[in-house]
């Protein structure tokens, strides 16, 4: 029996791999055993009672303690990569206290040196000097055939890695969301071979990770395989857990967290006005909230009026790391896109899952109160390297006024087929090859590779 390593350290990994085909297809193959490497044994519990198997063992990452060398190459990660991104993360370091002479040298030092012949010298340096054996114990007690890494932006991935290549086991990355090879850091380590959503993506990780070619399979993104056989709850159903009322349609507004935190109150309020004034005829607003962040629960509590969902179980309130979506909420999610007629937010990757139900996609490039730091300032985020290559589908329209958001969304509503062929093309380049196979694909993959 083979067994392959999977670490679940973070949200996105079990809803991307627990939550679809690539769990279940792995599991079904009866020469396969998998060890989930977990975070704490807090969520060890929780993953276990669901995903319960013979064939799966369950063990507590061991704690990571970073010595000298490994703090250098961590830091060095966030240093050798140079686009939109990076440069606005820069700027917004600067502006939370951070000098001119230390942004004016980080410039420089990245002009210089982000480029892929000192990464790999980077990377070379890294797995020669960098010693760690806490994960010994545990390669010895299960002799994984392969490993299979979602989150190699992470230095404790990374350490997995490393003691996977030190032994000559079999590694596949996953690069398992659109922002990450421009967004996060260099991958300090590359495994064998690497899985990515896209054609975009593939690119970015032979310009941004030095990946070759011929090592990146493309596989599509498999937490969008439940889109293509959905069954959606009755509007009636679905309006009753809600409060809301069936015969009116739901415009979607989606905050982003702590970085539209700030405008989402008073955004809120202007859609709140729209519709209370008749502005928009025969709606109702639902405000959905990330899974993955903690809520301003004041947006709530000082509107008794508002409509709302709150996805998703927090282990912690830190943000993007500990949280799940449970089948329940991953079923929510695929009813509001269904029953809704459109949606509204500042940059989210619901803007495809909008377009994948082929809904129009508004999204809000303006606040209502002026926002002075970068950080604080949802608008500042259009700049960011995958979220161009989005808005440039023209699948997702952007406004710059209140004015321009009113009339965006009545002629929607009057014609929800107006930008359609920009988000077919959203849908095209983001998703791959949308076709409800691809946790299988991956998985397969995978088992290709024992």
């Amino acid at each position: 029996m083979k067994t392959i390593l999977i670490p679940i350290l973070q949200g996105v990994e079990a809803k991307n791999i627990l939550r679809t085909d690539i769990y279940r297809r792995l599991i079904a193959e009866p020469d396969a055993r998998l060890v989930l490497l977990i975070a704490s044994s807090q969520r060890r519990d929780y993953y276990e009672k669901e995903f319960n198997h013979e064939r799966v063992a369950y063990e507590v990452l061991p704690p990571y303690r970073p010595r000298a060398l490994d703090h250098v190459f961590s830091e060095l990660k966030f240093k050798l990569v140079n686009n939109e991104t990076f440069d606005l993360r820069r700027r917004m370091k600067r502006e939370e206290g951070g000098s001119y002479f230390s942004y004016f040298t980080s410039l420089f030092f990245n002009r210089v040196f982000a480029r892929s012949s000192v990464r790999k010298a980077v990377r070379w340096l890294d797995y020669l000097l960098v010693r760690q054996s806490f994960l010994a114990p545990l390669f010895d007690r299960y002799h994984p055939s392969i490993v299979f890494l979602a989150h190699l932006f992470d230095d404790a991935e990374i350490a997995i890695l490393r003691e996977a290549k030190k032994r000559g086991i079999k590694s596949i990355g996953f690069v398992n969301s659109w922002d990450k090879l421009t967004a996060r850091a260099i991958i300090r380590l590359l495994p064998d071979e690497l899985v990515v959503f896209n054609q975009i993506v593939k690119k970015e990780a032979m310009d941004f990770a030095d990946m070759p070619a011929e090592k990146i399979f493309v596989g599509g993104i498999p937490n969008y395989d439940c889109y293509l056989t959905y069954k959606p709850a009755s509007r009636e159903e679905f309006c009753r857990t809600l409060g809301a009322a069936p015969e009116k349609r739901i415009i979607v507004y989606a905050p982003n967290g702590k970085y539209s935190a700030l405008a989402d109150g008073p955004m809120i309020d202007l859609l709140h006005s729209f519709i209370a004034r008749s502005l928009i005829p025969n709606a109702e607003l639902l405000v959905r909230f990330q899974p993955n962040d903690e809520i301003d629960r004041s947006v709530i509590e000082r509107r008794p009026w508002l409509i709302y969902d709150m996805p998703g179980v927090r282990f912690s309130r830190g943000r993007g790391v500990d949280w799940d979506m449970t089948g329940a909420d991953i079923q929510r999610l695929v009813d509001t896109l269904h029953h809704s007629s459109l949606l509204m937010c500042y940059t989210s990757s619901l803007s495809v899952d909008a377009a994948i139900f082929k809904k129009p996609v508004i999204n809000i490039n303006f606040e209502l109160e002026k926002i002075k730091k970068l950080s604080q300032s949802p608008i500042q985020y259009y700049q960011m390297t995958h979220y161009k290559n989005a808005i440039n589908t023209g699948g997702i329209r952007v406004v710059s006024s209140p004015q321009e958001l009113l009339t965006w969304v009545n002629d929607y509503l009057k014609s929800p087929q107006e930008d359609e062929e920009g988000r077919k093309r959203l849908v095209r380049e983001q998703c791959g090859e949308l076709d409800g196979r691809a946790g299988k694909r991956i998985a397969e993959f995978v088992l290709s590779r024992l």
